[in-house]
């Protein structure tokens, strides 16, 4: 009997249980929009079995003081995926409502935080990949009926960015390479779309938020002061 609400915790050497083919490379890669972030990670793999009811959860670790915890709470058909190669990084997926949601967290380096939180009935996804150092991503979905979908991706250091998406037919597209940069978006209504890139260092955050059935498409490049 599987019980409908179930956290997985993976923080400590002992508790993970390492394939013999320690030196299979395990590749993340994100394609959807036009975006395409490829992680290789040579470690060993680390499955954790069915969460809640109906629901499949997957948890990664190479490294010290790694830190990786899946949370499903009434999720059917729910999906996650998270992994972690490097030191001090900490990755959380949480999953509630029901849908089948997916999510995938892929993090390389040291002091990354990456967080993913999906709640509704609808069939959401987020891919959320970040390589550097003392990197912060948060994505949240939240939906009635509709699809969402997001793709974070983020490389080099102290790099901030955050999304939540609210409502149906929302995608979101964010990246970021350099250092000090910051993002914020935030989509409310149908039929949004939002592609934006920032290169550089720096980079002001412009805070983005759409309502309605907007598309918007912007690029930063440089260095900010």
């Amino acid at each position: 009997m599987v019980r409908p609400s179930s956290r997985r915790r993976a923080d400590h050497p002992r508790s993970r249980r390492v394939s013999p083919r320690k030196d299979i490379g395990m590749i993340v890669r994100l394609t959807k929009l036009g975006i395409t972030g490829l992680i290789a990670v040579l470690a060993g793999v680390i499955a954790t079995p069915c969460l809640a009811a109906g629901s499949s959860a997957y948890i990664a670790q190479i490294g010290d003081g790694n830190v990786g915890t899946v949370t499903q709470q009434g999720a059917v058909n729910a999906r996650a995926d998270l992994r972690q190669a490097g030191g001090g990084n900490s990755g959380s997926i949480e999953q509630s409502g029901l849908g089948a949601m997916r999510a995938r967290l892929a993090q390389v380096g040291s002091a990354n935080n990456g967080i993913v939180q999906q709640n509704g009935p609808a069939d959401n996804e987020i891919l959320l990949a970040q390589t550097g150092s003392g990197n912060i991503a948060r994505s949240r979905q939240t939906s009635t009926d509709a699809t969402n979908f997001a793709a974070l991706t983020q490389t080099g250091a102290n790099n901030v960015m955050a999304l939540a998406q609210n409502g149906a037919g929302n995608n979101a597209t964010l990246n970021q390479v350099g250092s000090g940069n910051a993002m914020t978006a935030t989509q409310n209504g149908d039929g949004n779309q939002l592609s934006w890139t920032q290169i550089g260092s720096n980079l002001a955050d412009m805070g983005i938020i759409q309502s309605g059935g907007q598309a918007m498409k912007i690029t930063q490049t440089g260095a900010g002061k």
